[in-house]
């Protein structure tokens, strides 16, 4: 890959032969070395290093960006020295590379994809969901959702990881608001091995029935407000009526004055909470 320089000229950057104990691992991978490091270094023996490793000049070495893996089988071969594509990247622009190249090579898991994703928007703070998009060529929903399997409780997490969710099938899942929940249909749908299209309709099933069981709920405590509002007011008009028959004594005068003022707060404020409850009913 190399000329006899052990240098060549990229697109961008430069394709040079260095020395490994010049290069070190990335201080944020984001990838999880789960399969082994023996067999891609069988592989890379039978083979050779069929793509380059990209790193950065840092001071003194070079920081591997996207490759730890693949340096780490050289490595296990005894190789002095590893081709390099060698590029200048700031921290933020280095972590884009990585996600980029893992992507397009389909060595990330999901879970692995939707970390990297969280890091760069949230852990990192490099910029938002749509700025992310556009550097690594992907939509805003595509990170969005991805980030959003991140929430799922840990046993969906895990069904995920090991393959026996679909990760296209979890994402169904984040609409259902309660955890619980979602940890048991994600049991049920590996358990009738459902597919998209069936999983669908099982979380809209879902999601109709708890609608209807919160509109029920909002009509009941709704229904609640009404009666205690007329409780108070009935009460309101009776207290009036007693201070009308009480003109002349102003000790109870005073105070039948200052329960009717408490009758008035008692019922503002229901009537406040009854609005607010149908806003929330609005609202979802």
């Amino acid at each position: 890959m190399s000329n006899s320089l052990g240098l060549l000229s990229s697109s961008r950057g430069l394709i040079q032969d260095i020395n490994i104990s010049q290069v070190r691992y990335s201080a944020t991978p984001i990838r999880v070395q789960k399969e082994s490091i023996a067999e891609l270094a069988d592989s890379i023996r039978e083979n050779g290093l069929l793509q380059p490793i990209l790193v950065r000049p840092k001071d003194g070495y070079f920081e591997i960006v996207a490759g730890n893996r693949r340096c780490k089988a050289c490595e296990i071969l005894k190789w002095r020295k590893i081709t390099c594509h060698v590029v200048e990247l700031d921290d933020k622009a280095a972590f884009e590379c990585s996600i980029i190249e893992n992507i397009q090579r389909e060595t990330l898991s999901v879970i692995e994809e939707a970390e990297a994703f969280k890091r760069y928007v949230t852990d990192f703070g490099w910029g938002g969901v749509s700025e992310l998009a556009k550097g690594i060529g992907k939509s805003p929903s595509y990170i969005t959702k991805k980030i959003k399997l991140l929430d799922m409780p840990s046993d969906v997490i895990s069904s995920i990881i090991d393959s026996s969710l679909n990760s296209s099938v979890a994402e169904e899942l984040c609409s259902v608001k309660d955890p619980t929940k979602q940890s048991e249909l994600a049991a049920l749908i590996n358990k009738r091995h459902l597919s998209l299209r069936k999983t669908r309709e099982l979380v809209n099933q879902y999601k109709d029935e708890e609608g209807g069981i919160e509109s029920r709920d909002v009509e009941r405590r709704r229904r609640a407000f009404d009666k205690m509002i007329v409780i108070l007011r009935v009460a309101l008009n009776n207290t009036g009526q007693v201070i009308s028959d009480n003109d002349d004594d102003w000790v109870v005068r005073e105070m039948l004055m200052h329960h009717k003022n408490v009758l008035h707060e008692q019922i503002d404020i229901l009537i406040r909470e009854k609005v607010k409850l149908g806003h929330h009913a609005l609202g979802n």
